[in-house]
C-alpha cells in the first residue's frame, strides 16, 4: 500500500494555509480591513514602477510579499489552499520545511516582478498565492518526475494544468463580480522559478 505525506507532518504548509485562512477571514468580517489589504498589501503593478504612489500601506516592494496571503474571496482562497495543501505536502517532505519555504516564497517574488513587467502600468492589486503555488507544481513534476519515471512527471503537469484552469475559472468569476483577473505572469513567473530552483534544493536537502 502506498504511503502519503501526512499534513501533520508539512509544517511549513499547514503555517501558509492557516496564515492565509486568517487573513481571508479578517477581510470576510471587515469591509475596511478587505479594502485596506487589497489597496496596501495588494500588489499593484504602477506602484512598483513608480507611476502612482498610495499614501497608506506597505512599501512597494513588501507587496511583493504580503500579496501572497491576500485573496480575492473565498472561492479563490479555497482553490489555493486545497492544491497548495495537496501537492506542498510531498515537495516539504523532499526538501524540508525551510528549502519549501525559499521555494514558495521566491516562485511567489519571481511571479510577482513578471507580472509587473507584463503589466507595468496596472491599478488592479494583484493578490493570492497562486504564483508560489505555481513554482510548488513546477517542483513537484521535477522532483517526482525524475524519481518516477515520464509517466509521473505527465501527471504532474496535467495536476499544473488542471490547477491553472481553476484559477482561470475563478479568474471570470472574480473579473464579473470585482473587477479583479486572473496574473497570467505571475504563474509563469511562479512556474519558471519552481522549475530551475526544484532540483538544486533538492540535492541541499539530501546532503
Amino acid at each position: 500500500m502506498a504511503s502519503y505525506p501526512r499534513m501533520a507532518d508539512a509544517n511549513a504548509t499547514r503555517a501558509i494555509i492557516i496564515a492565509c485562512v486568517l487573513v481571508s477571514l479578517a477581510a470576510l468580517f471587515s469591509r475596511t480591513v478587505d479594502v485596506a489589504l487589497m489597496l496596501g498589501g495588494g500588489l499593484i503593478p504602477a506602484r512598483l514602477t513608480g507611476h502612482v504612489e498610495v499614501v497608506r500601506g506597505l512599501p512597494a516592494v513588501l507587496t511583493l510579499l504580503s500579496s501572497l496571503f491576500i485573496h480575492g474571496g473565498i472561492g479563490h482562497l479555497a482553490f489555493n489552499m486545497i492544491f497548495l495543501g495537496w501537492i506542498g505536502r510531498f515537495v516539504e517532505t523532499i526538501l524540508g520545511a525551510r528549502r519549501f519555504l525559499v521555494l514558495y516564497f521566491v516562485s511567489g517574488i519571481v511571479g510577482g516582478i513578471i507580472q509587473v513587467v507584463f503589466d507595468p502600468h496596472s491599478m488592479v492589486p494583484v493578490v493570492g498565492a497562486s504564483g508560489a503555488i505555481s513554482g510548488i507544481f513546477a517542483a513537484y513534476a521535477m522532483l517526482f518526475g525524475k524519481s518516477g519515471g515520464k509517466g509521473e512527471r505527465v501527471r504532474a503537469l496535467q495536476l499544473a494544468g488542471l490547477w491553472i484552469a481553476l484559477q482561470l475559472a475563478t479568474g471570470m468569476i472574480l473579473n464579473g463580480e470585482a473587477g479583479v483577473g486572473i496574473a497570467i505572469g505571475a504563474h509563469i513567473g511562479g512556474f519558471a522559478a519552481g522549475l530551475v530552483l526544484a532540483l538544486p534544493l533538492a540535492r541541499g536537502a539530501k546532503r
